[in-house]
């Protein structure tokens, strides 16, 4: 073996896994050490020497014996597992996936068809073969108890929305029925840039926002505009996973970066990727694990994106209720380097339903987002632009967002006292008085999907913390929300969550 040639093993010999490759690495050789392994993981994944559903070795194990950091082994394992060629299973490990992106090219089909002739299925890209394999949102409407994605639609001043909109349709003028700006309608782009000001310290031009078709779009437009295919993005470890992973589509790869109360800790970027292009934060209220990031740490990530010249993503869909204090400024208002691209929409503050949400870029880039906007096309319906805009105008949105914040502030507190009233049970409760749910962490770990999927039966919508994590092993616990649930409905669901919680733990 060459002087730097180190760290070939058996996984077989060494694991007592069903699966056999070496590994060889050469720690003088130009290529990263993740990027080594990975070639020659995915090549025996693709040529069949590992087989679909082996186990892979843990991380930590496979980076002991070959002398690497576990870091390391982690990007090695969260990229394979983004491209499709492995599957994370809660509490259990890291399998070769079933169908691996080179099962989408065409084969025989031999399923009859009606002209009895054989056909092969449609031949799909690598990309869509990734999606396949992503979660989707759940379906379930906004009637669950506890769901922590859903505000409290029955609040909505209806009457006074509809009012609002009828008079739009009244006077609304005939340009605002044909194509309109794809960049938005102006009259809300000022709304906007008004209200994030007054509301958020956050001082930007109209010019500056975009209005988008959902929030996804604009990581979308954020990813093809900022980063190159095969850059690297830290993303929050546990995440939203389907907005983040629209990233991907660019061909862009996601590091998960673990966060702790506090959020993301830039400290840690060096050691899982160094020379990240994108940071995506959500320093309010991060999902699903609550924490807020305090402003010292706020001001180092900002100091790390410029000293890298990186770019921010700050997700801020959880801007608009805060019941302790005064609120942090956002990323985005504490930036003088440009390098912060801000997300945020109304679907806390009306409804989810709109899928309607804006973006704040740079000035310096406000050329290439726009062109980006005018390609994607990502138009927002712009007779509803029209009306949230006069409702904005008007005052009933920041009416209706006063109003609710002292009712959020009621059930967030009797959520929490109920949990904290729970007998037998001990939880690290994230309560940072923003934001429309808290996460709950047991001291003493509990298969946290067995209770969510039981809660399911009696109408609670209880995630599991687990489902948003792609580390492992995974951080157990649950996302409550209190933003749907009536004051009066609160305390039964929590009974009902302390019951299925203790039930699934005797079982264990």
């Amino acid at each position: 073996m060459g002087a730097g040639l180190q760290g070939v093993i058996d996984l077989t010999q060494k694991f007592n896994y069903p699966v056999w490759c070496a590994v060889s690495i050469d720690r003088q050789g130009a290529l990263p050490l993740h990027v080594q392994i990975f070639d020659q993981l995915r090549q025996r994944i693709v040529d069949g020497d590992l087989k679909k559903g082996a186990r892979l070795p843990p991380s930590r194990k496979l980076a002991a014996e070959l002398h690497v950091s576990r870091n390391t082994i982690i990007l090695v394992y969260d990229r394979l597992l983004s491209e499709g060629y492995v599957e994370g299973k809660i509490g259990i490990g890291t399998f070769i996936a079933a169908d691996l992106p080179e099962d989408s090219r065409p084969r025989r089909d031999t399923s009859p068809s009606p002209d009895g002739q054989q056909h092969a299925p449609p031949h799909v890209s690598r990309r869509a073969g990734a999606l396949l394999r992503l979660p989707l949102p759940s379906e379930r409407n906004g009637s669950y108890s506890l769901s922590p994605t859903v505000p409290a639609l029955d609040q909505l001043p209806f009457d006074q929305f509809a009012k609002v909109s009828a008079q739009y349709w009244r006077s609304a003028p005939t340009t605002d029925l044909g194509y309109g700006s794809p960049l938005g309608l102006p009259d809300l782009r000022r709304e906007i840039a008004l209200y994030l000001r007054e509301a958020h310290g956050l001082t930007c031009s109209m010019e500056q926002i975009l209005v988008i078709s959902g929030t996804t779009q604009g990581f979308l437009l954020a990813g093809h505009v900022l980063a190159d295919p095969e850059d690297e993005v830290i993303v929050e470890d546990p995440a939203y996973l389907t907005r983040v992973a629209a990233l991907t589509c660019g061909g862009l790869r996601l590091v998960h970066v673990p966060i702790d109360q506090e959020g993301l800790d830039c400290q840690r970027f060096d050691a899982y990727s160094p020379h990240a292009k994108l940071i995506v934060a959500s320093p309010t209220n991060q999902f699903p694990f609550g924490s807020t990031m305090p402003l010292h740490k706020r001001l180092n990530l900002l100091e790390w994106a410029r000293d890298r010249d990186a770019w921010i993503i700050e997700y801020d869909f959880n801007n608009a209720f805060h019941f302790s204090g005064r609120a942090l400024p956002p990323l985005a208002a504490l930036d003088r380097g440009g390098r912060v691209v801000y997300i945020g929409n109304f679907n806390r503050s009306v409804s989810p339903a709109l899928n309607l949400a804006y973006m704040v870029v740079p000035e310096a880039l406000i050329e290439a987002f726009s062109r980006g906007h005018h390609i994607f096309s990502f138009q927002a319906a712009v007779p509803m632009q029209g009306v949230i805009a006069d409702f904005m105008g008007s005052g009933q949105l920041a009416a209706h967002i006063r109003r609710m914040g002292s009712r959020y502030r009621e059930r967030a507190n009797l959520v929490v006292q109920c949990l904290k009233s729970l007998p037998g049970i001990e939880l690290d409760i994230s309560a940072t008085g923003a934001g429309l749910h808290l996460s709950a962490i047991p001291k003493v770990a509990v298969d946290d999907m067995a209770v969510s999927n039981a809660l399911l039966a009696h109408r609670i919508d209880v995630p599991a913390m687990s489902g948003y994590c792609m580390n492992q092993p995974a951080r157990t616990g649950f996302v409550i929300g209190f933003g749907n649930t009536p004051i009066e409905r609160i305390a039964p669901a929590i009974r009902r969550f302390s019951e299925e919680l203790q039930r699934v733990r005797g079982h264990g």
